[in-house]
Parts: C-alpha cells; structure tokens; sequence
C-alpha cells in the first residue's frame, strides 16, 4: 500500500530577494515559468509571495 504524497514548492521563498540568488524569480513571466516547472516536476501546489518587478523586493 503506497502513501499519497502532496508536493508543495515556494518559487519566490518570501523575504528572500535577487541579491540573495540569481535564480530567484521576479518578473511574472519569471514567477510563472518558475511555477510550471515545479508542476511539471510533480508539485501540486504553488505558494508564492508577490514582488516587484522593478527591484524584486516582496510586495503586498
């Protein structure tokens, strides 16, 4: 008998910002290419914070 399993990922992380990693998504293309790869991955849920596109700093 196997166990279900839900994967969740964190594309932004949430107080991290681009001078932390250059990898780190900003722009909304940027989150949502970041968003389709965890899925395609096997991630079931996206938790994301948003930012702003300019400096990449959290955004509420």
């Amino acid at each position: 008998m196997s166990e279900k399993v839900i994967i969740t990922c964190a594309v932004t992380g949430s107080i991290h910002t681009p001078s932390m990693s250059p990898h780190l998504p900003v722009t909304s293309e940027e989150i949502a290419d970041a968003a389709i790869g965890a899925a395609e991955a096997g991630a079931s849920i996206v938790h994301l914070h948003a930012r702003d596109p300019m400096n990449g700093q959290p955004d509420q």
